[in-house]
């Protein structure tokens, strides 16, 4: 009743609100110990400091999954990834290769869509990665405008990664303006991209949504001139320097056209730093675990909502998470969510306004697809891991980071009280009144969640085909011999780019051994 109340409140301060422009800044693999507000002592990221202090920074935001197209998918549709199809191709996880044959599901209605019904320009920069196909590609997702790279860094050949594979391209809606890309003057144009769309809103007095996907911090870490060897922390840090300056100038788009007061901020990452990569990779600080781990270090994430005149600055210390964000923007919009599929993401403005409780009981934390690729010993093994209701986490089975495709199964499951113990270090004993209670509780919230989930086609599982390939000039050895096939600009595989005084070993590619007997090689 006390939530329903808040609700209630939330819903009639909302109806104050002229219809507030929503900027989503959304980074790449970066951990929740890796921003200055969340306590890095070398990494500094002083404009998303900023932005953090003025507003409510939430030290238990969640992902929605523990790698990039599932976590991404979740936040376009407020939906679990497990409702979309969109959970990899095995019981460990995965994500969408540069060559898939699938995408997020056609039939399901995005984040820029809801936005549009609202009366909203729509537009995106940066990574997508739910599909590189024309028909999955932001432009025919419900975004009016998309500048940015199909997928991760890593999953083309550039001058940062060298590999036999197709050039990494940068696109302008569905055209493919270089290939490959240029990462030096990646952020630069990024910005140039943003300032032109926020303008462009404010001159026609329509409202805009805005997703910043930033291409940072992903692996090979990249950093211009201006950011290289600039940062205590090394190249990564370099990169996370360069990020927190794009999301400075983006926010500073906002300010000069006028419409700070009426944009609502957004901050987080799609899943926790890739520690698997060394030094190359980030920290999830005080939490165990990793991108690619359903442990709270893949899937706790740094996170912010900004709004000046409206949201209170604060820490709250209420469950939120990533799929959250769509219909809490929807609400504010006026926009209603369609009837006829059910949403895991909640309006969260009695957090944001009132300061009020989550509206989440319980929330599922998925590894990967139940059922594909179990070990012989496990034949109907789970895609869902974990369970967190209320201070209580319990993991059916768990992974390490360094071997993310070897899951241990745990009978009885592990129980930890996530507020008195957030490093998951000292389960609680099975044999204990509590263990008892919240294992009941738990399973029963299983019970309840998997009586709610339809079959729907894996669209990971489609699997691949070559001639998906984003290729701007097909048959390009006959002119440039020397380069991969599509190669349009090979003057950008000799730029000059940043490299770290500090070495960052890989001690193991836990990507390469969760994928190791597929004939593919996907990037999250």
């Amino acid at each position: 009743q006390q939530q329903q109340q808040q609700q209630r409140n939330a819903t009639k301060h909302n109806s104050a609100f002229k219809k507030p422009n929503v900027l989503v800044l959304f980074a790449d693999d970066l951990g929740y110990g890796d921003t200055g507000f969340t306590g890095h002592p070398t990494i500094q990221t002083p404009n998303l400091n900023k932005l953090a202090q003025e507003g409510m920074i939430f030290s238990q935001w969640y992902s929605a999954f523990h790698v990039c197209s599932p976590s991404r998918a979740s936040m376009m549709t407020g939906r679990l990834p497990v409702r979309l199809g969109v959970v990899g191709r095995l019981w460990t996880g995965g994500v969408f290769s540069n060559i898939a044959v699938g995408g997020l599901p056609l039939n399901e209605t995005t984040f820029p869509e809801l936005m549009k019904r609202g009366g909203y320009n729509t537009g995106m920069f940066g990574k997508w990665h739910l599909g590189q196909r024309t028909q999955f590609l932001p432009s025919n997702r419900g975004f009016d405008e998309f500048f940015g790279i199909p997928y991760s860094v890593d999953m083309g050949s550039s001058a940062w990664f060298m590999k036999n594979d197709v050039p990494l391209p940068i696109m302008r809606n569905t055209d493919i303006i270089e290939q490959p890309a240029n990462l030096n003057t990646l952020s630069e144009r990024y910005a140039l991209f943003a300032d032109e769309f926020i303008r462009n809103s404010s001159k026609s007095d329509t409202p805009f949504f805005l997703y910043a996907s930033f291409s940072h911090v992903h692996v090979p870490d990249f950093a211009s001139k201006q950011f290289c060897n600039s940062s205590l922390r090394g190249r990564y840090g370099d990169a996370v320097s360069e990020m927190d300056d794009l999301a400075g100038k983006v926010y500073q788009s906002v300010v000069d056209a006028g419409l700070a007061d009426n944009t609502i901020t957004f901050f987080t990452s799609d899943n926790g730093p890739w520690k698997s990569k060394g030094l190359a990779g980030g920290s999830s600080g005080l939490f165990h675990g990793a991108k690619e781990t359903t442990w709270e270090g893949g899937i706790r994430e740094p996170a912010f909502a900004h709004w000046p005149g409206k949201i209170a600055p604060g820490v709250s210390t209420e469950l939120a998470t990533t799929y959250d964000i769509l219909p809490t923007a929807a609400k504010l919009a006026g926009v209603p969510l369609p009837k006829d599929r059910l949403y895991d993401g909640k309006d969260i403005a009695n957090i944001l306004f009132l300061n009020g409780t989550t509206p989440h009981e319980c929330i599922f934390i998925y590894k990967g697809a139940t059922g594909l690729a179990c070990p012989k010993d496990h034949p109907h093994c789970p895609g869902l891991w974990a369970v967190r209701c209320g201070a209580f986490k319990m993991h059916f089975v768990t992974s390490e980071y360094t071997s993310p495709n070897k899951g241990v199964f745990h009978d009885p499951p592990l129980l930890y009280n996530i507020e008195e113990d957030p490093s998951e270090a000292f389960p609680i004993s099975a044999n204990s009144s509590i263990y008892n209670e919240q294992h009941k509780l738990i399973t029963t919230a299983v019970k309840i969640h998997n009586s709610t989930l339809t079959p729907v086609p894996n669209q990971i599982e489609e699997g691949d085909k070559i001639e998906y390939a984003v290729c701007g000039c097909p048959m390009s050895p006959f002119k440039y011999p020397q380069y991969p096939n599509c190669t349009c600009n090979p003057e950008y595989f000799t730029v000059w780019h940043c490299t770290s005084t500090i070495k960052t070993p890989s001690f193991v590619d836990g990507n390469d051994e969760m994928f190791s007997d597929l004939n593919w090689s996907p990037h999250a």
